[in-house]
Protein backbone atom coordinates (compact mmCIF):
# COMPACT_ATOMS: atom_id res chain seq x y z
CA UNK A 1 0.00 0.00 0.00
CA UNK A 2 3.06 2.27 1.05
CA UNK A 3 4.32 2.44 -3.06
CA UNK A 4 0.50 2.68 -3.64
CA UNK A 5 0.47 5.81 -2.09
CA UNK A 6 3.92 7.03 -3.35
CA UNK A 7 3.23 6.33 -7.18
CA UNK A 8 -0.17 7.44 -7.39
CA UNK A 9 0.17 11.11 -6.47
CA UNK A 10 2.63 11.95 -9.72
CA UNK A 11 0.54 9.33 -11.85
CA UNK A 12 -2.43 11.77 -10.94
CA UNK A 13 -0.56 14.91 -11.87
CA UNK A 14 -0.24 14.83 -15.29
CA UNK A 15 -3.43 16.26 -16.92
CA UNK A 16 -3.75 13.85 -19.54
CA UNK A 17 -7.20 14.98 -20.67
CA UNK A 18 -7.98 13.54 -24.04
CA UNK A 19 -10.84 15.05 -25.11
CA UNK A 20 -9.24 18.55 -25.11
CA UNK A 21 -5.50 19.21 -27.24
CA UNK A 22 -4.82 22.15 -24.73
CA UNK A 23 -3.95 19.52 -22.70
CA UNK A 24 -1.45 18.06 -24.53
CA UNK A 25 1.50 18.87 -22.27
CA UNK A 26 -0.17 16.58 -19.50
CA UNK A 27 -0.52 14.18 -22.48
CA UNK A 28 2.76 14.05 -22.77
CA UNK A 29 4.25 14.52 -19.07
CA UNK A 30 1.84 11.33 -17.83
CA UNK A 31 3.80 9.18 -21.18
CA UNK A 32 7.30 10.21 -19.63
CA UNK A 33 6.29 9.51 -16.17
CA UNK A 34 5.23 5.82 -17.56
CA UNK A 35 8.01 5.20 -19.92
CA UNK A 36 10.47 5.99 -17.37
CA UNK A 37 8.56 4.22 -14.53
CA UNK A 38 8.56 0.98 -16.25
CA UNK A 39 12.30 1.27 -17.47
CA UNK A 40 13.60 2.15 -14.08
CA UNK A 41 12.26 -1.61 -13.59
CA UNK A 42 13.68 -2.89 -16.02
CA UNK A 43 10.59 -3.39 -18.41
CA UNK A 44 11.24 -3.42 -22.15
CA UNK A 45 9.20 0.00 -23.15
CA UNK A 46 8.03 0.90 -26.50
CA UNK A 47 6.34 4.30 -27.39
CA UNK A 48 4.17 4.08 -30.25
CA UNK A 49 2.58 6.92 -31.91
CA UNK A 50 0.90 7.74 -34.99
CA UNK A 51 -2.49 6.05 -33.47
CA UNK A 52 -3.27 9.61 -31.78
CA UNK A 53 -2.01 10.17 -28.63
CA UNK A 54 0.89 7.71 -27.71
CA UNK A 55 0.73 4.03 -26.87
CA UNK A 56 3.09 2.36 -24.02
CA UNK A 57 3.84 -0.66 -24.61
CA UNK A 58 5.98 -2.34 -21.77
CA UNK A 59 7.39 -5.83 -21.49
CA UNK A 60 9.08 -7.71 -18.88
CA UNK A 61 10.04 -11.45 -19.45
CA UNK A 62 10.35 -13.74 -16.61
CA UNK A 63 11.27 -17.19 -18.91
CA UNK A 64 10.47 -17.58 -22.38
CA UNK A 65 8.86 -20.62 -21.62
CA UNK A 66 6.17 -19.62 -19.80
CA UNK A 67 2.59 -17.86 -20.72
CA UNK A 68 2.18 -14.02 -21.24
CA UNK A 69 -0.32 -11.95 -20.22
CA UNK A 70 -1.42 -8.40 -21.56
CA UNK A 71 -2.61 -6.27 -19.45
CA UNK A 72 -4.26 -3.45 -20.71
CA UNK A 73 -5.61 0.35 -19.24
CA UNK A 74 -5.46 3.65 -20.40
CA UNK A 75 -3.68 7.13 -19.13
CA UNK A 76 -6.07 9.61 -20.31
CA UNK A 77 -8.76 11.15 -18.03
CA UNK A 78 -12.05 12.84 -18.28
CA UNK A 79 -11.91 16.49 -18.07
CA UNK A 80 -11.60 18.02 -14.11
CA UNK A 81 -11.74 21.20 -12.58
CA UNK A 82 -12.14 22.68 -8.71
CA UNK A 83 -15.53 24.54 -9.70
CA UNK A 84 -17.48 21.54 -11.13
CA UNK A 85 -17.92 20.71 -7.51
CA UNK A 86 -15.05 18.61 -6.32
CA UNK A 87 -13.86 19.07 -2.59
CA UNK A 88 -9.82 18.76 -3.85
CA UNK A 89 -8.20 19.50 -6.61
CA UNK A 90 -9.04 16.91 -9.11
CA UNK A 91 -5.36 16.28 -9.94
CA UNK A 92 -3.95 16.05 -6.56
CA UNK A 93 -4.97 12.34 -5.42
CA UNK A 94 -6.23 13.73 -1.76
CA UNK A 95 -6.35 11.03 0.50
CA UNK A 96 -9.66 11.51 3.03
CA UNK A 97 -12.10 9.40 5.37
CA UNK A 98 -10.34 6.51 3.80
CA UNK A 99 -10.72 7.22 0.02
CA UNK A 100 -8.22 8.89 -2.62
CA UNK A 101 -10.50 11.87 -4.42
CA UNK A 102 -8.96 12.60 -7.66
CA UNK A 103 -9.45 12.59 -11.56
CA UNK A 104 -8.29 8.64 -12.81
CA UNK A 105 -8.56 7.21 -9.27
CA UNK A 106 -10.70 5.08 -10.49
CA UNK A 107 -11.13 5.72 -14.09
CA UNK A 108 -8.46 4.38 -15.10
CA UNK A 109 -5.30 5.23 -13.71
CA UNK A 110 -5.83 3.83 -9.82
CA UNK A 111 -6.93 0.62 -11.65
CA UNK A 112 -4.36 -0.06 -13.43
CA UNK A 113 -1.87 0.98 -10.90
CA UNK A 114 -3.01 -2.06 -8.55
CA UNK A 115 -1.58 -3.90 -11.45
CA UNK A 116 1.45 -2.14 -12.14
CA UNK A 117 2.79 -1.96 -8.48
CA UNK A 118 2.00 -6.19 -7.81
CA UNK A 119 4.19 -6.74 -10.91
CA UNK A 120 7.04 -4.50 -9.69
CA UNK A 121 6.98 -5.97 -6.13
CA UNK A 122 6.75 -9.66 -7.87
CA UNK A 123 9.32 -9.16 -9.83
CA UNK A 124 11.97 -7.94 -6.99
CA UNK A 125 10.72 -10.56 -4.84
CA UNK A 126 11.26 -13.24 -8.20
CA UNK A 127 7.68 -14.78 -7.44
CA UNK A 128 6.03 -13.46 -11.04
CA UNK A 129 4.27 -15.87 -12.69
CA UNK A 130 3.66 -15.15 -16.28
CA UNK A 131 5.56 -12.92 -18.77
CA UNK A 132 3.99 -9.64 -18.66
CA UNK A 133 2.65 -6.79 -21.08
CA UNK A 134 1.30 -3.70 -20.32
CA UNK A 135 -0.19 -1.78 -23.32
CA UNK A 136 -1.62 1.75 -21.75
CA UNK A 137 -3.26 4.01 -23.81
CA UNK A 138 -4.01 7.85 -24.25
CA UNK A 139 -7.30 7.81 -26.13
CA UNK A 140 -10.09 5.56 -24.30
CA UNK A 141 -11.83 8.77 -22.95
CA UNK A 142 -12.45 9.54 -27.27
CA UNK A 143 -13.63 6.44 -28.02
CA UNK A 144 -10.22 5.03 -28.90
CA UNK A 145 -10.95 5.66 -32.87
CA UNK A 146 -7.59 4.40 -33.62
CA UNK A 147 -7.00 1.37 -31.41
CA UNK A 148 -8.43 -1.45 -33.71
CA UNK A 149 -5.76 -0.19 -36.34
CA UNK A 150 -3.12 -0.45 -33.52
CA UNK A 151 -3.93 -3.75 -32.47
CA UNK A 152 -3.82 -5.07 -36.40
CA UNK A 153 -0.52 -3.55 -36.79
CA UNK A 154 0.96 -4.97 -33.93
CA UNK A 155 -0.16 -8.26 -32.90
CA UNK A 156 3.45 -9.43 -32.93
CA UNK A 157 4.54 -6.78 -30.32
CA UNK A 158 1.42 -7.62 -28.27
CA UNK A 159 1.15 -11.51 -29.22
CA UNK A 160 0.18 -12.80 -25.45
CA UNK A 161 -1.94 -16.29 -23.83
CA UNK A 162 -4.71 -14.06 -22.57
CA UNK A 163 -5.20 -10.55 -21.42
CA UNK A 164 -6.60 -8.95 -17.88
CA UNK A 165 -8.35 -5.45 -17.75
CA UNK A 166 -9.61 -3.79 -14.93
CA UNK A 167 -11.99 -0.73 -15.64
CA UNK A 168 -15.03 -0.96 -14.25
CA UNK A 169 -17.14 -0.82 -10.69
CA UNK A 170 -17.94 -3.84 -8.27
CA UNK A 171 -21.68 -4.60 -7.34
CA UNK A 172 -22.60 -4.68 -4.49
CA UNK A 173 -19.43 -4.97 -2.22
CA UNK A 174 -18.92 -8.14 -4.08
CA UNK A 175 -16.09 -9.50 -6.30
CA UNK A 176 -16.61 -9.04 -9.61
CA UNK A 177 -16.01 -10.72 -13.42
CA UNK A 178 -17.32 -8.83 -16.42
CA UNK A 179 -18.73 -11.31 -19.16
CA UNK A 180 -20.25 -8.82 -21.50
CA UNK A 181 -20.76 -5.96 -22.50
CA UNK A 182 -23.20 -3.71 -24.70
CA UNK A 183 -22.46 -2.45 -27.80
CA UNK A 184 -23.63 0.57 -30.08
CA UNK A 185 -22.77 4.17 -31.22
CA UNK A 186 -23.13 7.81 -31.17
CA UNK A 187 -25.96 9.77 -32.93
CA UNK A 188 -26.40 13.32 -33.88
CA UNK A 189 -29.74 14.78 -35.41
CA UNK A 190 -29.94 18.09 -36.50
CA UNK A 191 -33.24 19.75 -37.49
CA UNK A 192 -34.26 22.72 -39.47
CA UNK A 193 -37.61 24.28 -39.62
CA UNK A 194 -36.32 27.24 -41.54
CA UNK A 195 -33.34 29.32 -42.76
CA UNK A 196 -33.17 31.77 -39.66
CA UNK A 197 -35.28 32.47 -36.13
CA UNK A 198 -37.88 34.26 -36.51
CA UNK A 199 -40.18 36.84 -34.10
CA UNK A 200 -42.34 34.76 -31.91
CA UNK A 201 -44.78 37.96 -31.97
CA UNK A 202 -44.66 38.19 -35.49
CA UNK A 203 -44.67 34.56 -37.17
CA UNK A 204 -45.70 33.08 -33.92
CA UNK A 205 -48.27 30.48 -34.93
CA UNK A 206 -48.05 29.77 -38.09
CA UNK A 207 -44.35 28.68 -39.09
CA UNK A 208 -43.23 25.30 -37.21
CA UNK A 209 -40.63 25.59 -33.78
CA UNK A 210 -37.42 23.26 -35.18
CA UNK A 211 -37.68 22.69 -30.67
CA UNK A 212 -41.60 21.38 -30.95
CA UNK A 213 -40.59 19.35 -34.17
CA UNK A 214 -37.48 17.93 -32.45
CA UNK A 215 -39.52 17.45 -28.97
CA UNK A 216 -42.60 15.42 -30.96
CA UNK A 217 -39.99 13.37 -32.93
CA UNK A 218 -37.54 11.98 -29.73
CA UNK A 219 -40.91 11.78 -27.95
CA UNK A 220 -41.77 8.84 -30.53
CA UNK A 221 -38.57 7.12 -29.74
CA UNK A 222 -39.81 5.25 -26.52
CA UNK A 223 -43.73 3.90 -25.78
CA UNK A 224 -44.19 5.53 -21.88
CA UNK A 225 -46.28 2.61 -21.09
CA UNK A 226 -43.65 -0.40 -21.65
CA UNK A 227 -40.63 1.66 -21.43
CA UNK A 228 -39.57 0.01 -25.34
CA UNK A 229 -37.86 1.30 -28.25
CA UNK A 230 -40.33 2.23 -30.72
CA UNK A 231 -38.24 1.85 -33.96
CA UNK A 232 -39.41 -0.86 -36.30
CA UNK A 233 -37.17 -3.67 -36.43
CA UNK A 234 -35.25 -2.66 -33.37
CA UNK A 235 -35.57 -6.36 -31.33
CA UNK A 236 -35.70 -8.21 -34.52
CA UNK A 237 -32.02 -9.59 -33.76
CA UNK A 238 -32.40 -9.62 -29.97
CA UNK A 239 -31.94 -13.35 -28.63
CA UNK A 240 -33.98 -14.57 -25.62
CA UNK A 241 -31.68 -14.49 -22.59
CA UNK A 242 -31.15 -17.84 -21.43
CA UNK A 243 -32.58 -18.69 -17.87
CA UNK A 244 -29.57 -19.13 -16.31
CA UNK A 245 -28.40 -15.65 -17.10
CA UNK A 246 -31.65 -14.26 -15.70
CA UNK A 247 -31.36 -16.34 -12.54
CA UNK A 248 -27.49 -15.42 -12.13
CA UNK A 249 -28.63 -11.31 -12.68
CA UNK A 250 -31.50 -11.74 -10.11
CA UNK A 251 -29.61 -13.35 -7.39
CA UNK A 252 -27.08 -9.86 -7.24
CA UNK A 253 -28.62 -8.28 -4.36
CA UNK A 254 -30.08 -5.11 -5.26
CA UNK A 255 -31.50 -2.67 -3.10
CA UNK A 256 -34.30 0.10 -4.13
CA UNK A 257 -32.78 2.60 -1.16
CA UNK A 258 -28.85 2.48 -2.27
CA UNK A 259 -30.10 2.42 -6.19
CA UNK A 260 -32.05 5.57 -5.18
CA UNK A 261 -29.21 7.34 -3.47
CA UNK A 262 -26.37 5.92 -5.79
CA UNK A 263 -28.31 7.64 -8.81
CA UNK A 264 -30.28 10.65 -7.47
CA UNK A 265 -33.24 9.45 -8.31
CA UNK A 266 -36.75 10.13 -6.80
CA UNK A 267 -39.50 7.31 -5.47
CA UNK A 268 -40.52 5.51 -8.61
CA UNK A 269 -37.68 6.63 -10.47
CA UNK A 270 -37.03 3.07 -11.62
CA UNK A 271 -38.16 2.13 -15.18
CA UNK A 272 -38.29 -1.08 -15.87
CA UNK A 273 -39.99 -3.44 -18.67
CA UNK A 274 -42.29 -5.82 -17.11
CA UNK A 275 -41.03 -9.18 -16.13
CA UNK A 276 -37.60 -7.91 -16.11
CA UNK A 277 -34.99 -7.08 -13.31
CA UNK A 278 -32.54 -4.17 -13.01
CA UNK A 279 -29.33 -5.82 -13.82
CA UNK A 280 -31.00 -7.47 -17.06
CA UNK A 281 -32.53 -4.46 -18.09
CA UNK A 282 -29.16 -2.02 -17.62
CA UNK A 283 -26.80 -4.98 -19.61
CA UNK A 284 -28.69 -7.80 -21.89
CA UNK A 285 -31.18 -5.16 -22.81
CA UNK A 286 -31.12 -3.18 -25.76
CA UNK A 287 -31.86 1.00 -25.00
CA UNK A 288 -31.83 4.12 -26.72
CA UNK A 289 -31.28 7.39 -24.94
CA UNK A 290 -31.02 11.12 -25.86
CA UNK A 291 -27.94 12.64 -24.13
CA UNK A 292 -28.40 16.63 -24.78
CA UNK A 293 -30.17 19.44 -26.80
CA UNK A 294 -29.15 22.16 -28.17
CA UNK A 295 -31.24 25.29 -29.73
CA UNK A 296 -32.63 27.86 -28.90
CA UNK A 297 -31.69 31.09 -26.03
CA UNK A 298 -31.24 30.26 -22.74
CA UNK A 299 -29.14 33.04 -21.52
CA UNK A 300 -30.32 35.56 -19.17
CA UNK A 301 -34.10 36.99 -19.62
CA UNK A 302 -36.12 35.97 -22.78
CA UNK A 303 -35.29 36.97 -26.63
CA UNK A 304 -38.87 35.27 -27.62
CA UNK A 305 -37.45 33.50 -30.69
CA UNK A 306 -39.00 30.56 -32.69
CA UNK A 307 -35.55 28.77 -33.42
CA UNK A 308 -35.19 27.63 -36.61
CA UNK A 309 -33.06 24.44 -36.02
CA UNK A 310 -31.84 22.06 -32.94
CA UNK A 311 -29.88 19.38 -32.31
CA UNK A 312 -30.05 16.00 -30.45
CA UNK A 313 -27.15 13.98 -29.17
CA UNK A 314 -28.57 10.73 -28.99
CA UNK A 315 -26.91 7.30 -28.01
CA UNK A 316 -27.92 3.72 -28.77
CA UNK A 317 -27.18 0.62 -26.74
CA UNK A 318 -26.99 -2.83 -28.22
CA UNK A 319 -26.72 -6.18 -27.32
CA UNK A 320 -25.28 -8.85 -29.06
CA UNK A 321 -26.28 -9.68 -32.59
CA UNK A 322 -27.71 -6.62 -33.16
CA UNK A 323 -25.48 -5.12 -35.93
CA UNK A 324 -24.83 -1.22 -35.13
CA UNK A 325 -25.21 -0.73 -38.68
CA UNK A 326 -28.39 -2.29 -39.41
CA UNK A 327 -30.38 -0.33 -36.52
CA UNK A 328 -28.30 2.94 -38.53
CA UNK A 329 -30.65 2.06 -41.18
CA UNK A 330 -33.76 1.64 -39.44
CA UNK A 331 -33.28 4.75 -37.08
CA UNK A 332 -32.83 6.70 -40.90
CA UNK A 333 -36.30 4.89 -42.31
CA UNK A 334 -38.14 5.90 -38.74
CA UNK A 335 -37.04 9.35 -39.09
CA UNK A 336 -37.83 9.17 -42.77
CA UNK A 337 -41.10 8.12 -41.59
CA UNK A 338 -41.93 10.29 -38.50
CA UNK A 339 -40.23 13.43 -39.84
CA UNK A 340 -43.13 15.98 -41.48
CA UNK A 341 -41.83 17.07 -45.04
CA UNK A 342 -41.32 20.92 -44.38
CA UNK A 343 -38.49 19.82 -41.77
CA UNK A 344 -35.20 18.74 -42.86
CA UNK A 345 -32.94 16.67 -40.94
CA UNK A 346 -29.13 15.78 -41.03
CA UNK A 347 -27.63 12.61 -39.21
CA UNK A 348 -24.61 11.90 -37.96
CA UNK A 349 -23.20 8.41 -36.16
CA UNK A 350 -20.01 7.99 -34.54
CA UNK A 351 -17.67 4.80 -33.43
CA UNK A 352 -19.91 1.81 -34.56
CA UNK A 353 -18.97 -1.37 -32.29
CA UNK A 354 -20.14 -4.37 -31.29
CA UNK A 355 -21.58 -5.94 -28.16
CA UNK A 356 -19.80 -9.30 -26.73
CA UNK A 357 -20.13 -12.40 -24.54
CA UNK A 358 -16.74 -13.53 -22.84
CA UNK A 359 -15.81 -17.08 -22.80
CA UNK A 360 -15.39 -17.51 -19.21
CA UNK A 361 -14.68 -21.38 -19.32
CA UNK A 362 -10.72 -21.19 -19.18
CA UNK A 363 -8.40 -21.60 -16.67
CA UNK A 364 -7.15 -17.91 -16.54
CA UNK A 365 -11.03 -16.64 -15.78
CA UNK A 366 -11.21 -20.06 -13.15
CA UNK A 367 -7.90 -18.55 -12.03
CA UNK A 368 -9.32 -14.87 -11.37
CA UNK A 369 -12.22 -16.61 -9.78
CA UNK A 370 -10.30 -18.35 -6.57
CA UNK A 371 -7.70 -15.30 -6.42
CA UNK A 372 -10.65 -12.66 -5.84
CA UNK A 373 -12.36 -15.28 -3.06
CA UNK A 374 -9.00 -15.44 -1.07
CA UNK A 375 -8.76 -11.72 -1.75
CA UNK A 376 -11.94 -10.62 -0.43
CA UNK A 377 -13.56 -13.19 1.23
CA UNK A 378 -16.57 -13.62 -0.65
CA UNK A 379 -17.80 -15.97 -3.72
CA UNK A 380 -17.20 -13.52 -7.12
CA UNK A 381 -20.05 -12.79 -9.14
CA UNK A 382 -20.46 -12.51 -12.69
CA UNK A 383 -21.41 -9.19 -13.88
CA UNK A 384 -23.30 -8.18 -17.68
CA UNK A 385 -22.12 -4.46 -18.57
CA UNK A 386 -24.46 -2.26 -19.61
CA UNK A 387 -21.37 0.22 -21.02
CA UNK A 388 -19.04 -0.93 -23.91
CA UNK A 389 -15.25 -1.55 -24.12
CA UNK A 390 -14.66 -2.28 -28.28
CA UNK A 391 -11.04 -2.71 -26.92
CA UNK A 392 -12.41 -6.47 -25.26
CA UNK A 393 -14.06 -7.21 -28.93
CA UNK A 394 -10.64 -6.29 -30.42
CA UNK A 395 -8.45 -8.58 -28.42
CA UNK A 396 -11.12 -11.39 -29.01
CA UNK A 397 -11.33 -11.02 -33.07
CA UNK A 398 -7.89 -9.92 -33.60
CA UNK A 399 -5.34 -11.43 -30.90
CA UNK A 400 -7.39 -14.76 -30.60
CA UNK A 401 -7.04 -14.27 -27.06
CA UNK A 402 -9.30 -14.55 -24.09
CA UNK A 403 -10.23 -12.04 -21.77
CA UNK A 404 -10.32 -11.87 -18.17
CA UNK A 405 -12.09 -8.48 -17.08
CA UNK A 406 -11.72 -8.15 -13.17
CA UNK A 407 -13.22 -4.12 -12.30
CA UNK A 408 -11.74 -2.92 -9.24
CA UNK A 409 -13.57 0.24 -8.04
CA UNK A 410 -15.78 0.81 -5.48
CA UNK A 411 -19.40 1.40 -6.40
CA UNK A 412 -19.89 4.56 -5.54
CA UNK A 413 -16.92 5.64 -7.07
CA UNK A 414 -18.22 8.16 -9.03
CA UNK A 415 -16.74 7.56 -12.27
CA UNK A 416 -16.82 10.39 -14.78
CA UNK A 417 -17.99 13.20 -12.28
CA UNK A 418 -17.04 15.31 -9.64
CA UNK A 419 -15.40 13.49 -6.41
CA UNK A 420 -14.40 10.29 -8.75
CA UNK A 421 -12.28 8.52 -5.57
CA UNK A 422 -11.28 4.68 -4.84
CA UNK A 423 -11.95 3.52 -1.68
CA UNK A 424 -8.80 2.65 0.80
CA UNK A 425 -10.16 -0.61 1.64
CA UNK A 426 -11.13 -1.41 -1.92
CA UNK A 427 -7.30 -0.71 -2.87
CA UNK A 428 -6.12 -3.32 -0.47
CA UNK A 429 -8.73 -6.19 -1.54
CA UNK A 430 -7.54 -5.47 -5.12
CA UNK A 431 -3.70 -5.27 -4.60
CA UNK A 432 -3.99 -8.54 -2.42
CA UNK A 433 -6.16 -10.00 -5.67
CA UNK A 434 -3.77 -8.73 -8.23
CA UNK A 435 -0.63 -10.18 -5.55
CA UNK A 436 -2.68 -13.76 -5.73
CA UNK A 437 -3.35 -13.56 -8.93
CA UNK A 438 0.27 -12.94 -10.66
CA UNK A 439 2.12 -14.84 -7.85
CA UNK A 440 3.90 -18.37 -8.51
Amino acid sequence: MNEYRKLIKPYIKGKSISTDSSFQNGIDETVEFLKDLFLKHDFRVDIVTGYDNPIIVAYYEVDPKVETCLIYGHYDVQPADKSDGWMFDPFSATEFEGRFYCRGAIDNKGQNLIHIVNIFKLIKEKKLKFNVKFMIEGNEETGSPKIESFIKHNKELLKSDFVMISDGEIVSNLPTIEVGFRGGFNAELKITTSSTDMHSGIFGGAVPNAIHELSIILSKLYDSKTYKVNIEGFYDDVEEIEENILKNNRSIPFSIEEYMNLTGTFDGGLLLEEGIDYYTAVSLKPTVHVTGINSGYTGIGFRNSISGSAVAKINFRLVLNQEPDKIIKLFKKFLDKEIPKYVKYELITTNPYNGIKVDIKNKWVERAYSSLEQAFGNKPIYKYCGGGLPIVTFFSDILRIPNVLIPLANEDCKMHAANENFSIEQIKKSLEFSRIFFSK
